[in-house]
C-alpha cells in the first residue's frame, strides 16, 4: 500500500470515529469531508467548462467545448483544472482560507480538485505555486498557493518547488480589477529562479479569474524549457456579466 493510499484510509477511518461539522452550515457530517450532504449537493461544481482554460459554460450549455478566447488565442499552458465555479458558497470558503487562515476550508475544496485529478489528468513532475511578494506574504501570514501545493503534493506524492518563481514587484490587489488592469499590473512582476528544462509542471493557485497571472507564469516556465505546463486551482470565476 502506497503512502497516499494509507493516508486516505486513515482519513476515512478518523471520520467514522469522529464525525466532523459542515464548514458551511455547521451540521454534523457523516461524509469523509467537513461538509453535510445537503450543502455538498449545492456546491457550484464547474461542469461542462472549457477543456483548456476551465471557463464555466454559458447558460444552457451541457457539453464541454473550447471557448472563443482559447480558440482565438490559445494560452501557454495545456489546460486548467478547476473543480468549482467561484460562486457562493465556494467564494466564502476560499475567503475564509485566504484571509482568515481557515485551512480546513482549503482542505475541503482540495478534495474536489483531487477527485478531478485522479480521474481525468496526467500528473506532472513537480508542483509550482504562484508566488506572493514577500510584503503580501508577511501581511497575510502565508502564501495560499504554496499551502495548496504542499497539501496536494503530500496527497499525490509529487515534489513541490516553491522557489522556482519569484514575485519581483509588489502589485496592487488583483481582486475587482478588469482584464486590462490586471495585465498592466502583472507586467514584469515575476521571474524564473530555478531549472525547469525538460520538466512537466502544474502551476497551483487558489482562484483563476481572468487568467492573467497563470498566463504570465506559464509563459515564463515554457520559456525556461518546461515541456508542459498545466494549471491547478480550486475555482474558476465565470465571465463578468
Amino acid at each position: 500500500m502506497s503512502y497516499p493510499q494509507l493516508a486516505d484510509l486513515l482519513r476515512r477511518a478518523s471520520y467514522r470515529l469522529f464525525p466532523g461539522r459542515c464548514l458551511i452550515c455547521g451540521a454534523a457530517s457523516q461524509q469523509t469531508l467537513d461538509l453535510c450532504s445537503g450543502c455538498a449537493s449545492e456546491l457550484p461544481e464547474n461542469q461542462f467548462c472549457c477543456p483548456v482554460c476551465a471557463l464555466p459554460p454559458g447558460v444552457g450549455l451541457n457539453t464541454a467545448i473550447v471557448c472563443g478566447a482559447c480558440l482565438s488565442s490559445p494560452p501557454p499552458y495545456r489546460h486548467c483544472v478547476a473543480p468549482m465555479r467561484y460562486e457562493f458558497p465556494v467564494n466564502l470558503l476560499i475567503n475564509r482560507f485566504k484571509h482568515h487562515g481557515k485551512f480546513s476550508a482549503a482542505a475541503l475544496l482540495s478534495e474536489y480538485l483531487l477527485r478531478r485529478l485522479k480521474t481525468e489528468h496526467e500528473l506532472p513532475d513537480v508542483l509550482v505555486p504562484v508566488p506572493l511578494h514577500w510584503r503580501r506574504c508577511w501581511q497575510r501570514g502565508f502564501n495560499q498557493a504554496s499551502w495548496l501545493a504542499h497539501y496536494l503534493g503530500r496527497r499525490l506524492s509529487i515534489p513541490v518547488s516553491p522557489r522556482k518563481l519569484r514575485r519581483t514587484r509588489y502589485t496592487q490587489q488583483q481582486q475587482g480589477q478588469h482584464r486590462s488592469e490586471r495585465l498592466a499590473n502583472l507586467k514584469g512582476a515575476f521571474d524564473l529562479r530555478g531549472h525547469v528544462a525538460g520538466k512537466t509542471i502544474a502551476v497551483v493557485d487558489d482562484v483563476v479569474t481572468t487568467g492573467s497571472t497563470i498566463n504570465e507564469v506559464s509563459r515564463l516556465l515554457i520559456a525556461g524549457g518546461a515541456t508542459r505546463v498545466d494549471v491547478w486551482c480550486l475555482a474558476r470565476t465565470p465571465l463578468e456579466k
